[in-house]
Order: structure tokens, then C-alpha cells, then sequence
């Protein structure tokens, strides 16, 4: 009898036990079914346009549901991997608005304080604006800092150094009136996490968000992350991925140089969904990590950004996120705070036809997926955009090329209009000044089109980023003034060897 009741015991006991299970298989609402089609979509995706190489990570509560990596991780073909280390870019922004939550939380840094407060030798061009701008400015990217002035320190070694250089930089929007999106911005941060706490950038994301997060493929250092295989960044090159080498830079590690895989950051973005709960370890308040999602500033007409975040629908989709664009890499960390569910994308290359279509395509489609819909019909294949564009271009380089290329009969035909009288010296010398004028006009008005519009500060850092497309407009620009330049040197010795023949009437009819 005892025995019998102690087995009835143990039954109820092992049956109450499964039920209390249904619940949490139940609230991952992202079924096998579900996950599997993501698989094969971006697997599809990334055979269709030739993407180098992905790694996936998917999240749903405080689960990660899915990891996979796609494609290859360098030329040897190794593969890509969930722990494959990428440069993570601008996703770097999110984990250093983190670090500075935590000293929120520790009651070190006040979000209304002047950064002048934390790092007295701070400076702008504007000595009071210089006093003015706040710890929350830099977070929403409202301190007035251009991203013209401060994307690209070539000087800088260290984040102190950036830090140094910004005292030339004159704002462009008065303190707190508007949001302008310059990664400079957490450069700053980086240093006032270094200067409270007392150590460097790396060791601090190393010791307070990357060993508590278990991130163990995450780097601040380039030749640690490439120990661990770190994937080979590839850039578009007229429609090519070809294998690139960028510099790494050091200085700007607090908003786009941290290094990770998708595996860690699955780790990140689930302590993001769950009020900074990762399995045994509270990364963060709670408070502190609401207040990071909801949007302090208007970014655009439908989207606004909070600490690190950007919130605004992806795939129509409403969402938390941020994206990341290094030369050769790109990032988007996605949460969908209503389902609490999440992504982790990673790509090993970069390119802005491929960025605008075939990666915004996949990113969207993961995004509807994991809310539940249908991703959006598919694009034209990559490689076909890229054979439009190129034909495109081909043709026009053509057009300016064929008068270059004839411009010795050009110059027989001045000839025999001079020798007859007849030559149209206004109209030849017109055509001339044009095409000298438009070259000149081409490459002035390019060079404003990427200050005003891509906040870039000079040709040598589009040339890295847009390789193939600036290489073109200099063809181009450079065939049109040689064009032009020929043609007008070519007057100007018809002039003189008719001038100087010893026929009178050819003497008289050239003056």
C-alpha cells in the first residue's frame, strides 16, 4: 500500500510537473514551421543575389529559437558560423548607450549633466554651446555635432585623442533643437565611460556587459577578433564582392569598431526584451532599459530615436533597432517589443545598390516573418540591378568617350575650316569652355551632393566606402575635361600655323 501510494505520489508529481511545462512551449509562439520557412527565405535570399556571407540569430522572450550562418566567412570558403566575430558598425551604438545606463544606475552619470561635468576638457568650436551639451544630448544624437565634422578623424589613435579633435568642429544646429545622427556622438560617451570608470573602453564592456552577457566571441580588438575568425569583409565592385582590408579604428570603438557574432548579440538583444534579464544576470535596471527604447527625439516623419535605438516599423513592422554600415560589413540588431521577439543579422560585406535592396529585402522579409506575415514579394536579382546599372554607366562613358577618341579627325576637319575660310571660331570654342565648364561643374556638384547629403568630408573616404561608383564619376569627369582641353588647344595651334603660313590671304582671313 505504501508503495503503491508513493508511485501514485511520484506519478501525479511528474504529471503536474508536465503541465506546468505547456506553458513556456507554448508562449514561444514562433513555431518550428515558422522558423524553418525564415531558414529557407534568407537561405533563398542569399543564393539569388550572391551575398558573400549572413549569420542569423532569431530570439523570441528570453529564448534564442534559431542560430545559423550562411555563405562564406573568407576567400578559403570557410563557412560562417552563429560565433563567427563581425564588425558590428553602428550596432556598436546600442551596447555603448548600455554601458553609460550603467553608470546611470550606479548613480555616476546624470543624463541631464553636462558632459563637461565628466570630462572637463571637452570642447567644441562654440565655447558655450560647448558647456551646454548633456549626456542625453549625445545619446539622441542632438548636441548640434555634424556628422560632416566628425565621422572620420584620420589623426586619432585612441578615443581620448577623437575626443581632442572635436574642438574645431562648429555645430550645425543649436544644443537639443535637433536630431543629427554623427557617431561622434558616442565617441564621447566612449571616453566618459573610460574617465568614471577609471578603466578603458574595452576592459569595461569586457567586464561589465560582454563576461555578465557570456558574449565569448565579442571584441575590442581587432587582432584578438581575428584569432577567433573574424569573417573577411567584402565590398560591391560594379556588381563583384571582392575581399577588402580597412583600416580598424580604435578611436571610434564606442559607435562602430565593438566586434561580435551573432550568437552574443542574440545574448545582448534578449536581456534588451526581458527589462535587462539575461538568464542569471540583471545587466540592467529595468527603468534604464525603458527609457533607452522609447524615442526622445524625432528622427524623420515616422520614426524616432531613444538611447542607442532607433523605433520605427521595419517591413512595416513596428520595431526597436539600429543598423550598422562599415566599409565592408553590415548589422541590424531588430526587437519587436509587442511580441518580444527578436534578430540578429549580420552580413561579411557591403555595397550601396546591394544595401538599399537586396539587404533592406532580406532584414524586412525576417522581420514580417517573425510578426507573423508574409515577407514582400521578392526584388529584381542583384546581379541583374547591378547589370542594368553597369550598363548604364558603360554607356554614358561611351557617349563622352567617342569624342576623345575621334578627336584626331576632329583636328583635320579644323584644319580645312580654317584653310577655307570658314571655320566657326565662337561656336568650336564654345563647345570647348563647355565641356571643360561641365567637367568641373560634374565634380563640384558631386562633391556637394556628399558633403550636404552623405556627410562625408572628403573623395578619399567615398572612394572607400563607394568604390566602384567614384571611380566612375572620375572616368567620366576626367574624359570630358581632357576632351575639352584638347579641343582648345587644338584652336589655339590651327590659329597659329595659319597665322604663320606665309600665304597672305591666309594671314588676313585668320586675323
Amino acid at each position: 500500500m505504501k508503495i503503491w501510494s508513493t508511485r501514485v505520489f511520484i506519478g501525479l508529481l511528474i504529471l503536474i510537473f508536465s503541465f506546468s511545462q505547456l506553458p513556456v512551449a507554448s508562449a514561444s509562439s514562433v513555431n518550428a514551421s515558422k522558423v524553418e520557412e525564415i531558414d529557407t527565405f534568407v537561405n533563398n535570399q542569399m543564393k539569388r543575389h550572391g551575398i558573400p556571407g549572413l549569420a542569423l540569430a532569431l530570439v523570441d522572450g528570453d529564448k534564442v529559437i534559431f542560430m545559423k550562418g550562411y555563405g562564406k566567412a573568407d576567400q578559403t570558403g570557410r563557412p560562417i558560423t552563429p560565433q563567427t566575430p563581425f564588425i558590428l558598425a553602428s550596432v556598436s551604438k546600442p551596447l555603448t548607450a548600455v554601458a553609460i545606463m550603467q553608470l546611470v544606475d550606479a548613480g555616476q552619470v546624470e543624463l541631464d549633466a553636462p558632459v563637461q561635468k565628466y570630462l572637463p576638457e571637452f570642447r567644441v568650436a562654440d565655447l558655450t554651446a560647448s558647456g551646454q551639451i548633456t549626456v542625453r544630448h549625445l545619446l539622441l544624437h542632438t548636441s548640434g555635432i555634424p556628422a560632416t565634422a566628425c565621422d572620420t578623424k584620420i589623426n586619432a589613435k585612441t578615443i581620448e585623442e577623437y575626443v581632442a579633435e572635436l574642438q574645431t568642429v562648429k555645430l550645425d544646429a543649436p544644443v537639443g533643437t535637433r536630431h543629427s545622427y554623427c557617431s561622434g556622438n558616442y565617441n564621447v560617451l566612449g571616453r566618459v565611460i573610460e574617465v568614471i570608470s577609471g578603466q578603458s573602453f574595452g576592459a569595461y564592456m569586457q567586464e561589465n556587459i560582454f563576461t555578465p552577457l557570456d558574449m565569448r566571441q565579442s571584441f575590442t580588438s581587432e587582432q584578438e577578433a581575428k584569432q577567433a575568425g573574424l569573417a573577411q569583409g567584402y565590398q560591391w565592385l560594379f556588381g563583384l564582392s571582392v575581399p577588402t582590408q580597412h583600416p580598424y579604428n580604435p578611436s571610434q570603438l564606442p559607435s562602430g569598431y565593438m566586434i561580435s557574432s551573432a550568437e552574443d548579440m542574440s545574448h545582448f538583444l534578449i536581456s534588451q526584451l526581458n527589462d535587462g534579464q539575461y538568464a542569471d544576470t540583471n545587466l540592467l535596471s529595468a527603468n534604464s532599459v525603458a527609457a533607452m527604447q522609447v524615442a526622445g527625439t524625432k528622427r524623420g516623419e515616422n520614426g524616432g530615436y531613444g538611447f542607442g535605438w532607433v523605433i520605427a516599423p521595419v517591413g512595416d513592422v513596428p520595431a526597436v533597432w539600429h543598423d550598422g554600415v562599415n566599409v565592408n560589413f553590415h548589422s541590424l540588431l531588430l526587437m519587436q517589443p509587442e511580441t518580444k521577439r527578436g534578430a540578429v543579422v549580420l552580413m561579411n560585406s557591403f555595397g550601396i545598390v546591394a544595401y538599399e535592396g537586396a539587404y533592406r529585402e532580406i532584414e524586412e522579409g525576417v522581420a514580417r516573418m517573425l510578426a507573423d506575415l508574409e515577407p514582400a514579394p521578392t526584388s529584381t536579382r542583384l546581379g541583374t540591378v547591378y547589370l542594368m546599372i553597369d550598363t548604364l554607366l558603360a554607356g554614358l562613358l561611351a557617349i563622352v568617350l567617342f569624342p576623345l577618341l575621334r578627336m584626331r579627325f576632329w583636328r583635320r576637319w579644323l584644319l580645312v575650316q580654317q584653310q577655307e575660310n570658314r571655320l566657326p571660331l565662337i561656336r568650336v570654342s564654345l563647345r570647348a569652355a563647355w565641356e571643360i565648364g561641365f567637367a568641373l561643374a560634374f565634380l563640384i556638384g558631386i562633391r556637394v551632393v556628399i558633403v550636404t547629403g552623405l556627410g562625408a568630408q572628403s573623395w578619399v573616404e567615398v572612394l572607400t566606402v563607394f568604390p566602384d561608383f567614384v571611380l566612375w564619376i572620375w572616368v567620366f569627369a576626367l574624359t570630358v575635361l581632357l576632351t575639352g582641353v584638347i579641343r582648345m588647344k587644338l584652336i589655339l595651334q590651327t590659329r597659329q600655323a595659319i597665322v604663320g603660313d606665309d600665304n597672305p590671304a591666309a594671314k588676313a582671313s585668320a586675323i
